[in-house]
C-alpha cells in the first residue's frame, strides 16, 4: 500500500525584461521631453495657454511611461500592456491635437489675410 507520491512538473516561465539598449533609449526620451519642454521652440508656442502645455505634457508623460514600461521585469504583466496601448492612444491624441491646432493657425491666418 505504500504509494509514491506523483510529483508534478511545473513549467517554469522565464519574465524577461527590456534589452539594456530598449532601456538606454527610454532614458533617452525622458530626458529629450524634458529637455523639448523648457525649450521654447514647440509645436505649440507655450505663449497660447493650455494648449502651448499640452504638446509639452503629451511628450513628457509619453516618454514617462515608456520608461516604466522598459523598466518593468516582467514585460508579460499587464501593466505593461496597458501602458503600451494607453501610451500609443496618448501619442496619437498628441499627433492629432497638434495638427488640428496646425489649422487652426492656418485658418486665422487665412482670415487675416484677406
Amino acid at each position: 500500500m505504500d504509494k509514491e507520491p506523483e510529483v508534478v512538473e511545473a513549467e517554469v516561465i522565464e519574465c524577461k525584461g527590456a534589452s539594456d539598449f530598449q532601456k538606454g533609449l527610454a532614458v533617452f526620451f525622458v530626458i529629450m521631453s524634458m529637455v523639448y519642454a523648457v525649450s521654447p521652440i514647440d509645436l505649440a508656442p507655450d505663449a497660447i495657454p493650455v494648449i502651448g502645455w499640452l504638446d509639452d505634457a503629451g511628450f513628457l508623460i509619453t516618454a514617462t511611461m515608456n520608461a516604466i514600461q522598459q523598466f518593468t521585469k516582467d514585460q508579460n504583466s499587464s501593466m505593461v500592456k496597458i501602458l503600451k496601448y494607453t501610451k500609443w492612444l496618448l501619442i496619437l491624441a498628441t499627433v492629432i491635437a497638434a495638427l488640428l491646432l496646425g489649422g487652426l493657425i492656418a485658418a486665422i491666418v487665412a482670415l487675416i489675410a484677406k
